[in-house]
């Protein structure tokens, strides 16, 4: 018969209270309540947080879980200017977009945020800068476009996908003042998830003339196929890098759910979204993503929800 030991590498310890541990599957043995215990995951989660000042759809988001940028998107009634500010419980007003979008890209972060690109009446190429107060006018894309995705920072950013006539591979790279070409996507799409940086950029989902499942990773000069996700959608959100990425939300024939983990090679299925909604804003990386806004399918959403690492607690192990 196989032993623990054999399995596990350790032997079964005897403790008079539970030990401190963070190795998953550890077992030992309670001397003082005579049971034997163990390690578990208790699982990823989504748990809400602060709502949105004003409900919308179709917005740009930047930052991580506890420093958050949202801005531009549409309410349904028009198109917003809006930026607000999270600080890891609740939104606050901050400086007013110079030109009111919606479909727009973005990337950087709270203190050093960059909007590019959306839809006004027409497809633009304006460019914003954001300071932590006031946004300043940047370089113009090459292409005026909606519906693209961003990866990167404010000096170093990634500008990819999107609509003009049709849904276009464009991708462009942003210095801190221009955009200049790169390498055009293998699959041409509108509203595909992105993160990454400039030079380590994730691109997937999205929507061609079909909806797709597609993943690609740019290296600073092109891109190469990525395994593919396992739902496919469009208006999705995304955060993290291209080895630990995060999808979540989106649409396909329904508004969605689902949350998707990338480990740099294959998607992996994880705890759902508690508000599922498309066109939602995301920020943050992999073990603490941030979700907010976006359209329930009735809607437009304030909602804000924040994934939780995995984590570990004590459990009896019992012959049930």
């Amino acid at each position: 018969m196989t032993t623990y030991k054999e399995i596990f590498g350790k032997y079964v310890k005897n403790y008079s209270s539970d030990p401190s541990s963070d190795i998953e599957g550890q077992i030992w043995y309670n001397s003082t309540s005579g049971t034997f215990k163990s390690q578990v995951s208790l699982g990823a989660a989504w748990a809400s947080g602060g709502n949105m000042g004003t409900a919308r759809r179709y917005l740009g988001g930047v930052g991580n879980q506890t420093e958050a940028l949202a801005f531009g998107g549409n309410a349904g009634a028009g198109n917003l200017n809006a930026t607000e500010e999270y600080n890891g419980s609740a939104w606050t007003g901050g400086g007013n977009l110079g030109t009111a979008r919606y479909l727009l890209g973005g990337c950087g972060t709270q203190t050093a945020g960059l909007a590019f690109g959306g839809i006004t009446t027409v497809n633009v190429a304006n460019t914003e800068e954001y300071d932590g107060s006031a946004w300043t006018g940047g370089g113009n894309l090459g292409t005026a476009r909606r519906d693209l995705a961003g990866a990167g920072t404010q000096t170093a950013g990634l500008g990819f996908g999107g609509y003009v006539t049709g849904q276009v591979a464009n991708t462009e790279e942003y210095d801190g003042s221009a955009w200049t070409g790169g390498g055009n996507l293998g699959t041409a799409r509108g509203t595909p998830g992105g993160a990454g940086t400039q030079t380590a950029g994730l691109a997937f989902g999205g929507k061609t003339t079909v909806v797709v499942t597609n993943t690609e990773e740019y290296d600073g000069t092109s891109w190469t196929a990525g395994g593919n996700m396992g739902t496919a959608r469009y208006l999705l959100a995304g955060c993290g890098t291209q080895t630990s990425g995060l999808g979540f939300g989106g649409n396909t024939t329904v508004v969605q759910s689902a949350t998707e983990e990338y480990n740099g090679t294959s998607w992996a299925t994880s705890t759902s979204l508690t508000t599922a909604r498309r066109g939602l804003g995301g920020a943050g990386i992999q073990t603490a993503g941030l979700a907010f806004g976006g359209y329930t399918g009735t809607a437009q959403s304030a909602a804000t929800e924040e994934y939780i690492d995995p984590t570990l607690a004590v459990q009896t192990i019992t012959t049930s």
